[in-house]
């Protein structure tokens, strides 16, 4: 039958944008539409080319056109669908229709959404997404705050019906489009108010509901059109299909991310922090430690691309850090003041007053790598010798460093607990800052602290009980590059099998296919800096194993596939951005992962750092050495390794749809030579 033949007839089985429409064998306010086997539904609806005909008919019933309606379609049941139109503004309007069969149905909602969007979609700006209803269950919201599993959430709606039958609802992924869910302290959950808002603003008429109202949770089958040709399937508010690992695909993701960092930095260098996507909004908080994290991330995309934009911004991200850097004079059992060494000491001041060791050992990584990727070792020389002399001084006479070492030297600790986190990367600092400046004095103190984290810290413990560290894995692996000592590989196994288990904690809620997106995940539910952390580790130990001449380490590269396989679920990459407020401000960057929406520079820099060094081993399989990994800075400075990056035809393909969404940054032009 052509849509053209029954567009009338699904008219007047349309349901109004917030309400229901009838047929013989569904009631206007019956979430479910017309019964039948879900599974036949299901099975049907998961073919991609089925569903892209679907989708066909959804836009040619929206907007006018001609589309055939699938034999297939005709056949199942008239399930409830509901089709939504995303747009610049509105960013989003919904409707829902049901009709005698699925064909039928998605003919209606096509009706319904157009009448309820009217003027304001087009077909030429608008993006479709519909929701076909499989199973439906009563329940009762008996709280303020509805407090499902997490691992359920978003993975179903609510459907409401008032005393008078006026009907309101909200879509699985519109808990996380809309932020009604929270994860914040205090609010964690799905809030009454949020529902109730939600659902009225979507039918104003629906009336008062009782403290304690019955409603409907209603799962689905979602699908997008793509930013292009085709469609593909959502699960939650991310794709339901994992990307590919191909190395090209890496890439293409790396310069995304590298852009919307870029795109983040202000002109005094300033980073942005969080981004909240559902509310086009920025947080008002900082944090300096992640912000020289995420400029050391921002330059291994330039050691990567060596495109000079990127290192512009990362240059000016460097003064903005300074800027929050005091220096004195300190000693330590390993610096006393008759060191050779000895001499002035820089450090990070964090917002009241508190001296975090990570954020000299951060800053210290971001120096070292300015000069993996540039080849300046003068440059920046003098705050690196400052912040490792800070971090000298900062080793207790065990090998242990102080995490909060006094604002004034001799003065009082502010806190004795710290990250587990500051160590690794204290370390990673100055072994990395060895391989371009010979003092001894960085590998001794690298080397005590990393053998107090090994004979004492983690002493013992097996891989129920190892926290996963990754920057010390990386931190092993230029450590056993320069001394050779068995332990430092004995225990970035050890951490590797920690990661392992913690990787199969999660198998069981994949594995039956209860929640297919917790595959390569860590936590319940798994967020998207966790595994990159653990992918930065894996990576790191992918190359003590390759110095080490070790042939047992393939299980390690199939965690680290199946970890940025995860990861990149989270990536707004641009079918991505079909739901998105300010595409221009988001494109590109990383969420917090399944549930968390909110974009933050740490989640972006981890998860790029993941990708780079995954990128990195599968090109030297095939004999393509990229930047990167231990002795590669010493080479490089030798003229022993060279790499001019991506060629410019090449990057200007990989950077295309950024520039389409976000167009040129201030970083693109390069600066005005000074006057003489």
């Amino acid at each position: 039958m052509r849509l053209r033949a029954f567009l009338l007839a699904a008219a007047l089985l349309a349901l109004s944008a917030c309400g229901g429409g009838s047929t013989p064998t569904a009631a206007p306010t019956d979430a479910l539409g017309q019964p039948g086997t879900s599974g036949e539904v299901a099975s049907a609806l998961e073919d991609e080319a089925l569903a892209g005909q679907a989708m066909a008919l959804l836009r040619a019933s929206t907007f006018g056109g001609d589309a055939a309606a699938p034999a297939a379609l005709e056949a199942l049941p008239g399930r409830r669908v509901f089709a939504c139109s995303y747009q610049e503004d509105p960013t989003s309007v919904c409707a829902t229709g049901v009709g005698g069969n699925l064909a039928e149905s998605f003919a209606a909602a096509g009706t319904a959404l157009k009448a309820a969007g009217g003027t304001r979609i087009e077909a030429g700006d608008a993006r479709l997404k519909f929701d076909v209803t499989l199973r439906t269950e009563d329940h009762t919201f008996k709280r303020k705050i509805d407090k499902p599993k997490k691992r359920d959430v978003a993975l179903y709606g609510y459907w409401i019906v008032d005393a008078n039958g006026q009907v309101g609802w909200v879509l699985p992924s519109e808990l996380l489009e809309k932020e009604i869910f929270s994860n914040r302290k205090g609010q964690k959950g799905i809030a009454r108010k949020k529902v109730e808002k939600h659902a009225r603003k979507r039918n104003p008429d629906l009336g008062s509901l009782d403290e304690e109202f019955a409603y409907t949770r209603f799962w689905t089958i979602p699908w997008v059109e793509k930013d292009g040709e085709g469609v593909f399937r959502l699960y939650r508010l991310h794709p339901h299909e994992f990307a590919s690992t191909d190395p090209d695909v890496l890439l293409q993701r790396i310069v995304w991310a590298q852009d919307y960092l870029m795109s983040s930095v202000s002109a005094d260098g300033k980073i942005r922090y969080t981004y909240k996507t559902a509310r086009d909004r920025d947080s008002s908080s900082y944090n300096l430690l992640r912000h020289g994290g995420t400029t050391y991330s921002m330059l291994q995309a330039y050691d990567r691309t060596r495109y000079e934009p990127y290192l512009r911004a990362s240059e000016q991200a460097f003064q903005y850090l300074f800027k929050h850097t005091d220096t004195d004079e300190r000693t330590g059992p390993f610096l006393p003041k008759s060191h050779a060494s000895h001499g002035t000491s820089k450090f990070i001041v964090s917002p009241g007053g508190k001296v975090k060791l990570g954020g000299a050992g951060l800053a210290l990584v971001m120096i070292d790598q300015y000069v993996e990727a540039t080849g300046d070792t003068e440059k920046y020389r003098t705050e690196a010798v400052q912040f490792a002399r800070f971090l000298a001084a900062s080793q207790t006479e065990t090998g242990e460093f102080l995490y909060f070492p006094p604002r004034t030297p001799g003065g009082p600790l502010t806190s004795t607990d710290g990250s587990a986190y500051y160590p690794g990367e204290a370390i990673l600092g100055l072994i990395r800052l060895y391989s371009w400046d010979k003092n001894p004095l960085w590998l001794e103190t690298a080397v005590r602290a990393a053998d107090w984290l090994i004979d004492v810290r983690d002493k013992g413990k097996d891989e129920r009980r190892l926290a996963n560290d990754h920057w010390l894995m990386l931190a092993l692996s230029y450590l056993y590059h320069y001394t050779q000592d068995q332990r430092y590989v004995d225990h970035s196994m050890n951490l590797c099998r920690a990661v392992e288990y913690q990787y199969n904690k999660n198998k069981p809620a994949w594995e039956n296919g209860a929640y297919p997106d917790f595959q390569g995940g860590y936590y319940d539910p798994p967020r998207s800096t966790p595994a990159a952390t653990r992918g930065e580790g894996l990576g790191a130990v992918l190359d003590t194993c390759a110095l080490a001449g070790r042939d047992d380490c393939d299980w390690i590269e199939h965690l680290l596939q199946e970890t940025v396989r995860h990861e990149m679920l989270s990536q707004y990459d641009p079918d991505m951005m079909f739901w998105i407020r300010n595409r221009k401000k988001a494109f590109g960057g990383w969420n917090g992962g399944l549930l968390d929406m909110e974009i933050r520079n740490d989640f972006v820099q981890h998860n790029m750092s993941s990708l780079i060094g995954l990128e990195r081993h599968i090109r030297r399989q095939s004999g393509t050495v990229l930047p990167g990994g231990p002795g590669y800075t010493e080479r490089a400075l030798a003229g022993e390794v060279e790499w001019s990056g991506v060629p410019k035809e090449q990057l200007d393909g990989l950077r295309a749809d950024t520039v389409r969404y976000r167009g040129s940054t201030r970083w693109e032009t390069a600066p005005a030579a000074p006057k003489e």
